[in-house]
């Protein structure tokens, strides 16, 4: 007969070691591939581990985004040169939010939010891929 005590303890402590079993550490953020933006947007409250490494593809290089594609580290004052159809934009890190609006200073096509949020402004998709300590990752990519 099976001891269901020992299963309770046992089955989740062999999940628990086989997701340990890598030897070398996996970015949180693994580089742009080519599937299609929806299949990389996160989970609503997604964010960096306490200690982990918090890293966005292109880094701090905010011309990368010149193009409409990119994942960056953003901080309250950047402006990301953005010609993906959202057009240029100002960004404001606070309270666990991005927000971004428009370098223009209109406040149409302002958006605001958490990790995982996915915002889509004409044919250009925004995703607020993580916060963290005054920082956030954002990830443009054109529709």
């Amino acid at each position: 007969m099976v001891d269901r005590r020992r299963c309770l303890v046992l089955v989740p402590l062999v999940l628990f070691a086989a997701g340990c079993s890598t030897a070398e550490p996996t970015p949180i953020f693994a580089a742009a591939s080519s599937t299609t933006p929806a299949e990389n947007v996160p989970l609503a409250g997604v964010a960096a581990p306490s200690g982990a490494p918090f890293v966005a593809v292109d880094g701090r290089d905010l011309r990368a985004c010149s193009d409409g594609e990119c994942e960056v580290l953003v901080r309250t004052g950047d402006q990301i040169p953005n010609d993906g159809g959202a057009g240029p934009l100002s960004v404001t890190v606070q309270a666990g939010k991005v927000g971004l609006a428009p370098s223009s200073g209109g406040m149409g096509s302002a958006v605001s939010g958490p990790p995982g949020m996915t915002h889509q402004i004409n044919r250009q998709v925004i995703v607020i891929v993580a916060v963290q300590d005054g920082e956030g990752i954002v990830r443009l990519s054109r529709k």
